[in-house]
């Protein structure tokens, strides 16, 4: 059997670090440690030290806070409760200056002049310029001076689904257009051969109209021409994937629903149950999630709405809190063309983002073993691997191994690591000023671990570090077939729990 030995330098503070095995329970508090099953808890009636796998320990205030999934517990008997009404954690309310690059578009392969116009007019109040995405050369005809004067007003652009005709009639028609983003929808294949750009990566969908991109990254990230679902493992980024428009990435994930929970109006009051004023408090709570995930590195936040849809009662007060509350959280807003050329390099670097429970609907349960609301989520991925993480717990709960893709189709999803297939840890020991974590891995993959407290507390540096937000931060790193020690320096270990990030 081989075996692997990987130094990372990062330093960070973690529990247990007075012990040789951070899986006995912390010094603190007092009290016997208790093995709960599976639990989210989001409400304590005293302070309490709470573990997933029994590695990293989190002390949780007294009163209500975000939920974590807890398997072992150190406190007052019967002190971790369940509310059901969290709160929005302090984490996911911006505090500082975003990163976030916000981009309204809107898909007209229907099309409604009215609704257009509404869209507009919504978009041209808080100063939001709009990509109008256009998939039949009849709209150009009849409309290319309300184009022509939206470009002029409000700094609108257009761009054209990927047929040379239409490309041709809109460069002849609009002076200013220059063909940057293909426009990919839904339920066929993407044609992206000689494309530098294309928009239309549904996140997590599960067949929803006739697509399957399940696993493919959120936002937008440096595609592999010969693989578009995947990251480019290359240098450079010579393919951009836009995603279609962005969802709750915790309920989508949990639900299986990412139709339901999206920055689509349609998509929360026709398919999510949500009445239009909760509706439009829900867009404003997501906008503020991501403002604050966009504060320790840059993202891309898209919105898409048709503007056949835009008619539809309630539609024009629900985007005018979504583009309020972007521009209200200080996100930069660009259009498609801008963004082609100014987001690449972000889009290449590794990203992890946060995301709470935020409540509203109700035709989807959000409720975990019908006890508990879901926990927060974390979603990473880098050019070799995808990961979710739920709260709480150090290992992820899904990991995408883009290595095992080497063809992209539109209707088929990337597959998970098979449980039989993920890494198994071993053994963890906390010791001389570092953590020992001991993999067990069938095949060489890249993993990882999350640290659910404040990132800039912990004292984090070095390769394989994403901060998510204000919430935690991931660190990563290769393991190679057989056995693993990753050893990561905390030269700042206390010997207490991290307090959970709330």
């Amino acid at each position: 059997m081989k075996h692997f030995r990987t130094l990372l330098a990062v330093g960070f503070v973690l529990s247990s670090c007075s012990g040789n095995s951070s899986l006995v329970p912390p010094a603190t508090p007092q009290t016997a440690s208790e093995i709960v099953g599976s639990v989210v808890y989001d409400s304590a009636g005293a302070s309490c030290a709470v573990s997933y796998e029994g590695v990293v320990w989190y002390t949780v205030p007294a009163g209500s806070f975000s939920p974590i999934d807890v398997q072992r517990k150190q406190c007052a008997i019967h002190t971790l409760s369940q509310t059901l009404t969290p709160p929005i954690p302090a984490w996911a309310k911006p505090q500082g200056q975003t990163q976030a690059i916000f981009i309204a578009t809107s898909l007209q392969e229907g099309y409604s002049l009215g609704g257009m116009q509404s869209l507009a007019q919504v978009a041209q109040a808080h100063h939001v310029p709009l990509s109008w995405m256009i998939g039949n050369s009849e709209y150009i005809t009849v409309n290319a001076p309300l184009y022509t004067s939206y470009h002029m007003i409000n700094g609108d652009d257009v761009e054209m689904e990927q047929d040379a005709s239409l490309i041709q009639l809109a460069q002849a028609t609009f002076p200013w257009y220059v063909p940057s983003v293909s426009v990919e929808g839904a339920g066929h294949e993407r044609n992206l051969i000689g494309d530098s750009a294309f928009w239309g990566i549904a996140w997590n969908s599960h067949g929803i109209d006739g697509t399957y991109d399940y696993g493919a990254p959120w936002g937008t990230y440096c595609a592999d021409p010969s693989s578009y679902k995947r990251p480019d493992p290359s240098v450079g980024c010579s393919l951009l994937g836009f995603e279609w428009t962005a969802r709750d990435l915790t309920r989508a994930y949990l639900s299986g629903h990412e139709e339901y929970f999206s920055t689509d109006p349609d998509d929360l009051q026709q398919r999510g149950g949500f009445s239009t004023a909760d509706a439009a408090q829900y867009e404003r709570e997501m906008m503020d999630a991501y403002a604050a995930a966009g504060e320790t590195q840059p993202i891309v936040v898209m919105s898409q709405q048709e503007s056949d849809e835009m008619i539809n009662p309630g539609d024009a007060s629900i985007m005018d809190a979504l583009y309020g509350q972007a521009v209200g959280d200080g996100m930069k807003t660009m259009t498609l063309a801008q963004a082609a050329s100014a987001v690449q390099s972000l889009s290449a670097a590794p990203r992890a983002v946060a995301f709470p429970f935020l409540a509203g609907g109700t035709l989807v349960p959000s409720l975990i073993n019908n006890q508990a609301v879901y926990p927060a989520t974390i979603d990473y991925h880098d050019t070799q691997s995808g990961m979710t993480f739920l709260a709480g717990r150090l290992l992820p709960t899904r990991v995408f191994r883009y290595a095992d893709y080497p063809h992209s189709t539109f209707n088929v999803p990337l597959p998970e690591i098979e449980p039989a297939n993920a890494p198994v840890l071993g053994s963890a020991v906390v010791q001389n000023g570092a953590i020992n974590l001991q993999f067990q891995a069938p095949e060489a993959m890249r993993y990882g671990i999350a640290l659910w407290s404040i990132p800039s507390n912990l004292g984090l540096s070095g390769p394989g570090v994403t901060f998510a937000g204000r919430a935690g931060a991931i660190v990563a790193f290769n393991l190679q077939a057989g056995a693993n020690d990753i050893i990561i320096p905390c030269s700042a270990c206390t010997g207490s729990p991290l307090p959970y990030s709330t």
